[in-house]
């Protein structure tokens, strides 16, 4: 797919790895609408990237993922706004924790996130609803194929699901011409993950990310942006999972058969 001249939605965006994929759409020609429920760091960014690139290059909508409402009405704005959608990607992402309930909204931003932006993806871009077809990539992550410990066992549930979703929206491409592709990072060089490796940490499960993450390394968000940057743009690929670690870069995992289905 040519990047240049299209409209991306990138969830997430005002930083870390979203921050980057925006950046590497802009650096190709492409017009980004930025979302995220950061609205002080959305706007500084959208400041930003207006000088750099432009002020009709990029828009940032507030946005809570979670929310059908706010994802409907920013999808609807961008299409005022620019005219169309061809890429979406649905990067927005949390940590957290098993007890009470705030496992809940792990699996409401990962996961559900994650569908929500690929359904309406479909309603703007699927040729059945008058579109021109396009790409969505959703990340997740290494710990799809490779679980994260017990206290983030909902976590590694979650990105599990974005893998297995992604994989299995690969038959969209012939019932409505858009491309569904996932990418699974490894520890990654944003605030999600640096904190990790902060001074004073204490208890067991700490020390023991901590010394994960030294052992694995860390990669930066320009390489999986990179990685995104490849999955749109080389038409081969679809229903296909990227792998990004430090060890050995940018690889695929072997693509499983499956039935082709109509979301």
């Amino acid at each position: 797919m040519k990047i240049q001249g299209s409209v991306a939605i990138v969830t997430g965006g005002a930083q870390g790895i979203g921050e980057k994929i925006c950046t590497a759409l802009l650096d190709r020609g492409c017009k980004v609408v930025i979302l995220d429920v950061q609205r002080e760091k959305g706007c500084q960014l959208e400041e930003r990237l207006k000088r750099r690139y432009g002020s009709e290059k990029v828009i940032f909508i507030t946005c809570d993922v979670t929310s059908k409402f706010q994802m409907k009405d920013s999808f609807r704005k961008t299409k005022e706004t620019f005219g169309q959608i061809n890429i979406v990607c649905n990067n927005a992402g949390i940590l957290g924790q098993n007890e009470s309930d705030a496992w809940e909204k792990v699996v409401d931003v990962n996961l559900k996130g994650v569908i929500l932006g690929t359904f309406l993806g479909v309603l703007h871009m699927g040729q059945s609803h008058g579109g021109s077809g396009g790409v969505i990539i959703n990340v997740a992550s290494m710990a799809a194929i490779f679980p994260m410990g017990p206290d983030q066992a909902v976590y590694t549930a979650t990105k599990a699901g974005v893998c297995g979703f992604s994989q299995s929206a690969g038959g969209l491409k012939d019932t409505e011409g858009i491309r569904v592709n996932c990418i699974c990072p490894s520890f990654t060089e944003t605030e999600l993950v640096l904190p990790l490796l902060g001074h004073g940490l204490s208890g067991e499960k700490n020390l023991e990310y901590r010394d994960l993450v030294l052992e694995q390394g860390l990669i930066s968000p320009e390489l999986i942006a990179s990685g995104v940057i490849q999955l749109i743009e080389n038409d081969n690929n679809n229903g296909a999972v990227m792998m990004v670690t430090k060890k050995r870069g940018i690889e695929f995992m072997r693509p499983r058969k499956s039935r082709k289905s109509k979301l």
